[in-house]
């Protein structure tokens, strides 16, 4: 069944309450005693199910000591957790971008990646990305280390008891980019070989031959068993979350097109294969 209530913004500020709840030394009761609610009001809004009023997470925050700019933002998150989708400008760090990001993947169910630049960021090595973000010469060289943390955080969700379902398509142009040396890629075209025979992932990549679905761009799908789901997009200095029927419905519609369109995964396996041997011996450059 899915429910209807949640939204990310509701998630982002139940995860925030719960952080600061736990900071504070509060149990779920006590902190509902102090407002007068049920530990059970207090678990459906720490769940993003917005049990509480905006009054109620005031009252919260005045308990958890929480004040200045966080304050004001969740105070704002409060106000429009009915609102779908959402178009974050408002965070201009690296981790405060990437937090909303990496709480939907850790509760999705099953993430569908397209790519069509670079290798899916859930199934890259640390050293391409590395060279990535070298390469790309935006980010200053003593952030790196912190992004290659976060995303090797990333990576644990498919490798957990019960982990993640992932299906990754993958643009055939992705393999022959050049990111790094010849030496990364090869490693990296094995490490994709080496993933697609996890259970719970799917890897299938889509030949070189003109114009398909995925022509306007990457796009991450994140769905959760409860029918809950969000597409993420991601520019440069912002980050969309899409939640409305119609442009869920649209997204999906490209992933049906793109699976017809993409190679099996054996075939998808042999073409990286191959083009991994090429990498080692020189052939690509």
């Amino acid at each position: 069944m899915v429910h209807m209530n949640l939204t990310v913004r509701a998630e982002e500020l139940g995860d925030d309450l719960r952080r600061l709840r736990e900071a504070s030394g509060l149990s779920l009761e006590r902190a509902g005693e102090l407002i007068d609610a049920s530990a059970t009001k207090m678990s459906r809004l720490e769940n993003g199910l917005r049990e509480g009023s905006t009054e109620d997470v005031a009252a919260l925050l005045a308990i958890y000591g929480c004040v200045g700019p966080l304050r004001t933002e969740l105070l704002t998150l409060a106000h429009e957790v009915d609102r779908r989708g959402w178009w974050q400008r408002a965070k201009p760090t690296f981790d405060e971008r990437v937090r909303t990001l990496l709480n939907l993947e850790r509760k999705a169910d099953l993430i569908v990646n397209y790519e069509c630049t670079n290798v899916p960021g859930l199934l890259q090595l640390p050293v391409y990305t590395e060279a990535l973000l070298h390469e790309c010469e935006l980010i200053p060289a003593d952030e790196i280390p912190h992004r290659l943390a976060v995303r090797s955080q990333r990576h644990s969700i498919l490798l957990r008891p019960e982990p993640t379902r992932m299906l990754a398509l993958i643009d055939e142009q992705v393999l022959r980019r050049r990111i790094g040396s010849p030496v990364t890629m090869h490693r990296q075209l094995l490490h994709l070989v080496e993933a697609a025979q996890l259970a719970n992932i799917s890897l299938r990549v889509i030949a070189n031959s003109g114009a398909h679905a995925g022509v306007n761009g990457a796009f991450l799908l994140l769905k959760r068993e409860s029918g809950h789901k969000v597409v993420y997009l991601e520019n440069l200095t912002s980050s969309l979350f899409l939640e409305e029927p119609e442009e869920i419905e649209s997204y999906e519609k490209a992933i049906r097109l793109l699976v017809r369109r993409a190679l099996p995964e054996g075939e998808s396996a042999e073409v990286i294969t191959e083009l991994a041997g090429r990498w080692e011996q020189g052939e690509l450059a």
